[in-house]
């Protein structure tokens, strides 16, 4: 059946108009929502200023009654926002005044969805003062947000956790997403931890003490975090813990990298096995271990590193030849030693940048 053209015109209009009017209405709608939500920053405004005077035009219930509804949790948050510069401790005296209503906002936002949790819990990270070892009621609230979470909600959950200072409560929340089998990036996990509002070194021993309940992500993530602090305190325990070969070959990865910016003699024996590729999981590892190898001088390492050049694994090559060059090592120090290895010559001539003519000048074609 064959529709006349004319019909199919009109219809072609009329739904053009109702994509216009739909459109509009949208706008309409958006704007006045906007105009809504700013009206709610300006009253929120107005209560921090009485509350700043000690004459606070709400009292506790009816914060509560108000805080509950995510837009006025939004609009309060961009009122701090807006305020911080003037009153940076607003927010921490705030969430200090009114401890028993944080907790019952917790207690009331875990029966919501997971985004209006995870909105919650964003608003803690930047309000909440850090409570230390204490016993915390409002990290137990938060560690229930971890039930029917999404990605997004837990790494906020996380960040409040780390805000709150509180070491048990981050301990039991990487056991948890553990047991879950829950995968959580290791770099979110080591950056977060940096933000931990306490002091960090009881915190690294702590969670590589459960390292046994603790999946793979987030095994590489403490070890990453203990690499960023300061001192060599984790030196001795990692290095057992990399000869033993018991622990997955991304942690173990990891480990190898530590020993790059921490670098103890007891070490280095075991990078040079590490490069030679005398142990388990020994391709990523011997990488690893070419690049650690920059920060342990000497002769054995430069000869374990300039045989690394005739490696057939590119990465391997490659950091091989970076250590060289950060121990010192000329064109001029390694040219005799290539035995026609082409290869080998032609990745120390790209990381040392030496010219090509010079350098097919004096290394010898490959057989």
């Amino acid at each position: 059946m064959r529709l006349p053209v004319n019909i199919v015109i009109y219809f072609y209009i009329f739904i053009c108009v109702v994509l216009l009017l739909f459109n509009l209405l949208t706008i309409l709608r958006s704007a006045s929502v906007k105009r809504r939500q700013k009206r709610r920053v300006q009253r929120w405004k107005a209560y921090l200023n009485s509350a700043a005077q000690e004459m606070p035009i709400w009292n506790s219930n009816q914060l509560f009654r108000r805080l509950r509804h995510i837009q006025e949790l939004t609009a309060f948050y961009q009122a701090i926002e807006d305020r911080a510069t003037d009153q940076p401790e607003e927010a921490a005296a705030f969430s200090q005044e009114n401890r028993g209503l944080v907790l019952r906002l917790a207690q009331s936002y875990g029966e919501k969805p997971a985004m209006e949790q995870a909105f919650f819990a964003y608003v803690t990270a930047a309000c909440y003062p850090p409570v230390g070892e204490q016993r915390s009621p409002l990290a137990e609230q938060l560690l229930g947000y971890l039930d029917n979470s999404t990605v997004y909600s837990r790494e906020n959950v996380l960040s409040a956790l780390y805000a709150l200072g509180n070491i048990q409560s981050i301990e039991h929340a990487f056991i948890l997403m553990s047991q879950r089998g829950w995968y959580h990036d290791p770099r979110l996990l080591s950056d977060g931890l940096g933000r931990f509002q306490g002091d960090k070194n009881p915190l690294a021993t702590r969670l590589w003490g459960c390292r046994g309940d603790l999946a793979e992500c987030f095994q590489v993530g403490v070890v990453r975090f203990a690499d960023s602090l300061t001192g060599d305190g984790f030196a001795e325990d990692f290095l057992r813990e990399l000869e033993l070969e018991e622990l997955p070959a991304e942690t173990r990865f990891t480990l190898v990298r530590y020993f790059r910016r921490h670098a103890i003699p007891g070490a280095q024996p075991t990078l040079l096995l590490l490069l030679k590729g005398e142990t388990e999981g020994r391709g990523e590892l011997s990488i690893a271990a070419a690049s650690s190898l920059a920060s342990y001088p000497g002769g054995e390492t430069r000869q374990a590193l300039q045989d690394a050049l005739r490696s057939p694994n590119w990465y391997v090559r490659q950091n091989a030849a970076r250590s060289l060059k950060t121990l010192g090592v000329t064109w001029a120090d390694t040219k005799d030693g290539f035995s026609g290895d082409r290869y080998a010559a032609e990745m120390l001539e790209y990381i040392l940048g030496v010219q090509p003519d010079e350098a097919e000048s004096e290394v010898p074609a490959a057989v």
